[in-house]
């Protein structure tokens, strides 16, 4: 008998030559690479990244002459550039302030990030490491350049700088110089310099047109988001199952409007060309274009707007002539349930020119959304400027997988009685952006008010129990 348990003590001891680590989730994966990006594994093995690689607590992300994003777990974004090298040193994520770390090392060149949950409870377990300083966060955005000497720029939020000198507190759009080790932080006038990536390298990113508008202070010239650090997005829109889309239409028949509604097809085909959305669906349920006036893509989700369409088969167009047509399209994010105890926020991003039933032209469109995935519900507040009016419309709603829809009330300049309604989809894989739909009805002599609006995330942060 006593033979039978000899294999136990072998296998204990193979558990532990092999600890639970060796198995663990990895702490990033790769959105985007652009040239020869490798990592090198804390055993010294050297293996090239590409889009969906992971990156291990203890690698070394070397880019060379190219470039690479990563977003890790708690949902932070950190963006290469060339000729960096970047060190995971100890990385931990299971939303628990107390047990959650980020502890990094710029070993040289530059990145930009956005950082994420580790850190924000307790803010001893983040830290970017170089030889000249350390950087410790209070929730931000900033970006590093480093070579013998380190200059920061924080774009959203505060950092704090420190070396054997002393420590300095570099603030929403403040710059730091340190010039060694030895050198007391001082703010400078001077931005640090991350070249954006030629134009050439933009994969299925369309640069900002018309109403779109960004999150941050950066300068977005090269087509940038908050979520997109350096003018890269997900794989472009191309033709083929699995998209969803949302459309708000009104009916123009006789000149008069103010009818319409919304139209949703979900898990179709689409045709999608030169990144504008022209057809959904199939002979037996599809809306199709019929003139495309607006469309823009970010990579993650679509957006446009058509002067007129045509539904068939199963799919519902309420009314005799579907005119001005604003949609959403995108593949929703596949496990929204995966965001865990978290709450999203996100700006607005890009949007259609807003339509009137009553033929006034469009203006302006700002706006804030909510996420609270504990809970599975949402509000969203937009300002939609039309003519010389801006109407402020705010609505709640809820989240039915990665859909989610509500209801709109009007708050300035709408009347006494003006209602709407929203709906649209998180893209991404962690719910990166949020495209809807709305229309409101102003009860003023613009009559109903219509548009497509996309927010990027900004944040993501512990749901607070009630």
């Amino acid at each position: 008998m006593a033979q039978a348990f000899r294999p136990l003590p072998l296998a204990l001891a193979i558990a532990a030559a092999f600890p639970l680590p060796l198995f663990a989730a990895p702490a990033a994966r790769v959105e985007f690479t652009a040239g020869e990006v490798r990592a090198v594994g804390a055993d010294g093995t050297t293996r090239p990244l590409a889009k969906g690689a992971p990156i291990n607590s203890g690698d070394l992300v070397d880019t060379g002459s190219g470039r690479a994003q990563m977003r890790f777990t708690d949902g932070a974004l950190v963006s290469l550039q060339p000729q960096t090298q970047f060190r995971v040193d100890d990385y931990a994520f299971a939303g628990k302030p107390s047990e959650d770390k980020g502890f990094f090392s710029l070993l040289k060149g530059g990145l930009r990030t956005i950082t994420g949950l580790v850190g924000k409870g307790n803010r001893s377990n983040y830290k970017l490491t170089t030889s000249v300083a350390t950087i410790g966060i209070r929730g931000t955005e900033y970006s590093v350049v480093y070579g013998n000497s380190i200059n920061v720029t924080t774009g959203d939020g505060a950092i704090d700088v420190c070396n054997g000198a002393g420590c300095l507190t570099v603030s929403d759009g403040q710059s730091a110089y340190v010039a060694g080790q030895n050198t007391p932080p001082v703010i400078t006038e001077i931005k640090t310099d991350l070249p954006a990536p030629p134009p050439s390298n933009n994969v299925g990113l369309n640069p900002p047109q018309g109403n779109d508008s960004y999150s941050t202070s950066e300068d977005r010239s090269e087509g940038g988001g908050l979520a997109v650090l350096d003018g890269y997005t997900g794989a472009e829109l191309v033709s083929g199952d699995g998209y969803y889309m949302y459309g708000v239409y009104d009916d123009g028949y006789g000149g008069y409007g103010g009818y319409g509604g919304i139209v949703s097809v979900q898990n179709a085909p689409a045709t999608i060309e030169n990144g504008a959305l022209v057809r959904i669906g199939n002979d037996g349920a599809s809306v199709t274009a019929a003139t495309v006036v607006e469309s823009r893509q970010d990579g993650f989700i679509g957006w446009g707007r058509w002067t007129s369409a045509t539904c068939s088969g199963d799919v519902s167009c309420s009314g005799s002539q579907v005119t001005d047509v604003h949609y959403i399209v995108g593949r929703p994010t596949a496990d929204i349930g995966a965001l865990g105890n978290v709450v999203g926020t996100y700006t607005l991003s890009g949007s259609t020119t807003p339509t009137s039933s009553q033929g006034f032209s469009g203006g302006s469109v700002s706006g804030t959304l909510v996420a609270d995935f504990s809970v599975m519900s949402m509000n969203v507040s937009l300002n939609v400027g039309v003519s010389d009016t801006t109407f402020g419309v705010s609505g709640t709603g809820s989240i039915s997988q990665s859909s989610f829809s509500g209801s709109l009330t009007c708050s300035s300049n709408c009347g006494s009685s003006a209602s709407g309604s929203f709906g649209g989809i998180f893209a991404g894989s962690s719910a990166e952006r949020a495209g809807m739909v709305y229309r409101f009805d102003s009860d003023t002599a613009k009559g109903t008010i219509s548009g497509a609006a996309v927010f990027s995330q900004t944040s993501l942060t512990p749901a607070v129990s009630n």
